[in-house]
C-alpha cells in the first residue's frame, strides 16, 4: 500500500483522536480502495498495534460484504507466529474497524526490491512462510493472493503473512472438489486458474510460495512481461529460468514448486522433507488456542464489576445487541454465535456445560467463575467459548461463541447436544443472535 499523510475520513475527528476509548490513532500507513491502515498505539498497553479502516458502505456498494465477513472469520480462527494476528474488530455505523498484530519492519516487498537475498535468508524466510500456509491449510483456509507484498515482517525481522481479503474456505469448494473464482496477482497467478477449469486452493498457494522463493533468491519474478497475454502463455507452460548462482537443490526445489501440472506439484509435507528446505528448520507447535475467551481481551473503559466478581453490561454492550451496531453480518457460519438471557445462577450454567461437555468427550481448557471454554474433535476443530455478564440484578446474558471447523463429529455438538442441555436455563431468546 502506498504511504500518504492524510488521514481521510475513516477515524474519529482530530479533537478526539481515540478509537472508542482504546486506541490512540497515528500515522497513515496505506490504503487501498475500500480500507486505510493506521498507526494506532492500545492506551492501556502502550503496545503498537495496526488499524484497518473500513468503510461499511463502500463495500455494500462494492458487493464486498461477503469479502469482509470471511476476512473476519479466518483471521480469527488463525493464531500462527508467521501470520498477523487480528487483535478484535470494532464496529460503529458507519466503519468496521481490524485492530491487527503491528509489523514494524514494514513489507517483505521492500527489502527484495533493494536487493536479492542470499540462499541462506531465502530458505528462513520461505520456512517462515510455509509453515505459516500448512498451518492455514489445515484449517481449510486458502490464501490465494501470497505474494511479497501481502508478507511483512516484525521488529525482530520474522515473516507474518496477511492480507486475508481473497482467502477461501474449504466449504467454498465446489462438488467437482474445486474452487472456481478467479483471483490473485497475475505475475503470481496459477497457470491452472488461467485455464478457467477449477483449481485446488492449496496447489496455487504453493505454486505462489515458489514464485517468492524465486523472487527472494534471484530477485526479479520468473514470468514477467510487459504483455499480460504473453506472460500468461510463459505461465501456463512453465517457462522460466533460474539464475546461475542457484544450487542444485535449490533449483530442483524450485522446479517442483513451478510444476504446471497441479497434480504433480509438490505438497506442503513433501517440501518440509525437502533436503534444500530441512536445513535448520525448526517445526512449529501449535495448541487450540485459536478462539479466546472475550474475559481475556482488554475490558472495556466502561466495564464495572458485581460483588458475584461478573462483568456489568455497559452501554456500548447493550447497543451491541441492536441490528445498527451488531457484527453478526461479519462472521462467516464457520464463527458463530448466539446470545440469551437467564435467571440461574452463573456457577449452575458453568457446571451444566461442563457436564454436557464432558458427556460428548471435549476437553475443557479453561474454566473460571463467569467463563468457560472446551475443545474438541480432530485436530481441535471445535472450539466453544461461553462467557457470563450481569445484565439486572435478575438476570445474566450468557454469550457463546464457536467454531465448527469441519463435517464430522464436532459439527453438531453445540446443536444437537450442547444447547438442548442447557434449554431449561433459558429464560428468553435475547434481542439478537450472532448467528
Amino acid at each position: 500500500m502506498p504511504a500518504i499523510e492524510d488521514a481521510g475520513d475513516d477515524l474519529p475527528s482530530t479533537a478526539e483522536k481515540t478509537l472508542f476509548g482504546k486506541y490512540e490513532v497515528g500515522r497513515l500507513l496505506g490504503y487501498g480502495a475500500f480500507a486505510k491502515v493506521y498507526h494506532a498505539r492500545d492506551v492501556r498497553t502502550e503496545q503498537s498495534v495496526a488499524i484497518k479502516a473500513i468503510n461499511k458502505q463502500r463495500i455494500l456498494k462494492g458487493g464486498l460484504a461477503a469479502n469482509v465477513k470471511r476476512e473476519i472469520s479466518i483471521m480469527r480462527r488463525l493464531r500462527h507466529p508467521n501470520i498477523v494476528r487480528l487483535l478484535e474488530v470494532l464496529a460503529n455505523k458507519k466503519k468496521i474497524y481490524f485492530v491487527l498484530e503491528f509489523a514494524k519492519g514494514g513489507e517483505l516487498f521492500a527489502k527484495v526490491a533493494k536487493s536479492r537475498f542470499s540462499e541462506h535468508l531465502s530458505r528462513r524466510y520461505f520456512q517462515q512462510l510455509i509453515s505459516a500456509v500448512g498451518y492455514c491449510h489445515s484449517r481449510g483456509v486458502y490464501h490465494r493472493d501470497l505474494k511479497p507484498e501481502n508478507l511483512l515482517l516484525d521488529e525482530n525481522w520474522n515473516l507474518k503473512v496477511t492480507d486475508f481479503g481473497l482467502s477461501a474456505l474449504t466449504e467454498q469448494i465446489r462438488p467437482d472438489g474445486l474452487l472456481h473464482t478467479l483471483c490473485g496477482t497475475p505475475a503470481y497467478v496459477a497457470p491452472e486458474i488461467l485455464s478457467k477449469k477449477g483449481y485446488d486452493g492449496a496447489k496455487v498457494d504453493i505454486w505462489s510460495c515458489g514464485i517468492i522463493l524465486f523472487v527472494l533468491n534471484a530477485g526479479y519474478l520468473p514470468f514477467n512481461d510487459p504483455n499480460l497475454m504473453v506472460m500468461y502463455r510463459k505461465i501456463y507452460n512453465g517457462e522460466f529460468r533460474v539464475p546461475r548462482w542457484t544450487s542444485p537443490d535449490l533449483k530442483r526445489l524450485l522446479s517442483r514448486l513451478l510444476d504446471t501440472n497441479p497434480q504433480t506439484r509438490i505438497t506442503v509435507d513433501e517440501i518440509i522433507n525437502d533436503p534444500w528446505f530441512k536445513i535448520d528448520y525448526k517445526e512449529v507447535e501449535f495448541h487450540c488456542d485459536h478462539l479466546e475467551l472475550k474475559d481475556d481481551e482488554y475490558d472495556s473503559p466502561t466495564s464495572t464489576s458485581t460483588s458475584d466478581n461478573l462483568k456489568v453490561m455497559n452501554a456500548f454492550d447493550i447497543i451491541s445487541f441492536s441490528s445498527g451496531y451488531n457484527l453478526s453480518r461479519l462472521l462467516d457460519d464457520r464463527e458463530v454465535g448466539e446470545r440469551f438471557l437467564s435467571t440461574a445462577s452463573p456457577e449452575k450454567i458453568i457446571e451444566k456445560v461442563v457436564e454436557v461437555a464432558e458427556g460428548e468427550r471435549l476437553t475443557v481448557v479453561t474454566r473460571r467463575e463467569s467463563c468457560v471454554k472446551v475443545v474438541g474433535g480432530h485436530n481441535c476443530n471445535f472450539v466453544m467459548a461461553v462467557e457470563i455478564k450481569r445484565l439486572t440484578d435478575e438476570l445474566v446474558v450468557v454469550e457463546v461463541r464457536r467454531i465448527d471447523s469441519e463435517v464430522g463429529p464436532g459439527h453438531h455438538i453445540w446443536k444437537d447436544k450442547i444447547r438442548p442441555g442447557l434449554s431449561n436455563l433459558l429464560y428468553k431468546t435475547g434481542p439478537a443472535s450472532c448467528r
